[in-house]
């Protein structure tokens, strides 16, 4: 076996569980470890030629972007992996290099992940464009960021008493204290987002204010890649952002590409939405055929998943075989796969077990199965079972998908199917609620 791709791949678990963190998408040096090119299943090429082509419009079209896909399919390590194209401008991509100043941030860094507001994301502009600039050791106007500041500690006793000390501080420290400000919780939080609801259309020409003297420094179109905001909790506080607000989300003064849950495509409340925003869909992994048979093991899908494993879990550490029913079984998920793997790793390290076995993958997929057991009831499995039987988006709920019980496959319309593991637990409902067959004695 050529072993080169794999220099920096664990050759013991303790390693391989600090490869596998599957909450932290790659970035930085990690990316240069670890980055496997999807080919097909990637969006980049496609976000590039678009980027590009507006930013040579005349005048620049400032294009608003939805990067949409199952949660755990990796859109955000896809993203840094377009801030690095873009800030490397190797080859082809110097063009983009030259005219764009990328500035990706999560929308949890800033405000959290529950129950944003317009609002909030916002306000989370100025927190990351000001970190950029900083970053970067650009000096901007602070006027934009003093004004946020007095909305966001209006009436607090720490502002009155400290007027004169806080009209001296540097723009950097003043945005620390702003960024704890957007951290408060409960009725604090409430309490600004009433106040500053008042001053939605200032706050938007305040930062377009800034967008427009960032890209005077630093002599490049501004890149806004907002992300997480797929992750926001409950679902439709994420939804109601893009129903609600999508005419505010395009008033930005640059190219931004934005997050966006998966239901958002499905969402009947949603649909003005594509009038206003360019979707691009990040694919699942295909590992399984329509008719439920699994793809070749060297398919481009499933090689592309061996190799994201293989780059950081040496080969040496598996049994033949146990990679491929890891991809199989976690239905081209990829954070699940990853997930899967490292606990895997996990209990190889703690038993003192030499490679990963099927009986170890088995006991994983056991308690990931348990995980989806305690979310289902009995409503659940009856719409799951049309669901297996149809393929169908017609008789697909919006939870299910985003609680990845339903995995959506694009080829042509694509189709819907029942997570592996839950199938399984789709089977065994179907036997203990099936009706007791009657036996006749002779």
């Amino acid at each position: 076996m050529n072993n080169a791709p794999y220099q920096n791949a664990a050759h013991d678990f303790l390693d391989a569980y600090a490869n596998t963190n599957y909450l932290r998408p790659l970035r930085g040096e990690l990316l240069d470890k670890f980055y496997v090119d999807r080919g097909r299943q990637s969006e980049l090429r496609s976000l590039l030629s678009e980027l590009t082509a507006g930013v040579q419009a005349s005048p620049p079209s400032n294009t608003k972007f939805l990067f949409v896909g199952h949660t755990g399919c990796g859109k955000s390590t896809e993203l840094s992996r377009l801030v690095n194209i873009i800030e490397s401008g190797n080859g082809r991509y110097q063009f983009a290099k030259n005219v764009f100043l990328p500035i990706q941030y999560s929308i949890s860094e800033v405000v959290g992940l529950y129950n944003i507001e317009f609002v909030d994301l916002a306000l989370s502009i100025i927190i990351g464009i000001y970190k950029e600039m900083e970053r970067l050791g650009h000096v901007v106007d602070d006027s934009a960021a003093r004004r946020v500041y007095d909305w966001l500690y209006q009436h607090d006793e720490m502002f009155e008493e400290e007027q004169e000390s806080i009209s001296n501080l540097k723009v950097g420290s003043l945005i620390r204290l702003i960024d704890v400000r957007l951290k408060s919780e409960g009725e604090v939080r409430e309490e600004i987002r009433g106040r500053i609801r008042k001053y939605i259309p200032e706050l938007i020409d305040l930062i377009n204010q800034t967008i427009d003297e960032v890209a005077y420094v630093t002599g490049k179109h501004v890149l806004l890649i907002i992300d997480d905001l797929d992750k926001i909790q409950p679902l439709d506080a994420a939804l109601n952002i893009f129903r609600e607000h999508v005419k505010s989300l395009t008033s930005f003064k640059c190219f931004v590409i934005y997050t966006a849950p998966i239901s958002l495509l499905y969402d009947s409340q949603s649909k003005h939405v594509g009038q206003f925003l360019e979707t691009h869909y990040m694919p699942m992994f295909k590992v399984k055929h329509r008719n439920g048979s699994p793809v070749d093991t060297q398919s481009e899908n499933a090689s592309t998943l061996r190799e994201i494993i293989h780059r950081r879990v040496h080969p040496d550490l598996f049994e033949e075989g146990v990679v491929e029913t890891a991809i199989y079984l976690t239905g081209g998920i990829l954070r699940e796969f990853i997930r899967i793997i490292r606990g895997c790793c996990v209990y190889c390290h703690e038993y003192e077990i030499g490679r990963i076995s099927h009986n170890i993958i088995e006991m994983q997929k056991n308690k990931l199965k348990s995980e989806y057991y305690r979310m289902l009831e009995h409503e659940d499995y009856m719409q799951l079972e049309r669901v297996n039987r149809t393929k169908s988006r017609a008789d697909v709920d919006m939870r299910h998908l985003e609680s990845l019980c339903v995995l959506y496959y694009p080829n042509g319309k694509g189709w819907f199917d029942v997570h592996p593991v839950v199938n399984e637990l789709l089977d065994e409902w179907q036997k203990d609620t099936a009706p007791p067959q009657i036996v006749y004695g002779d």
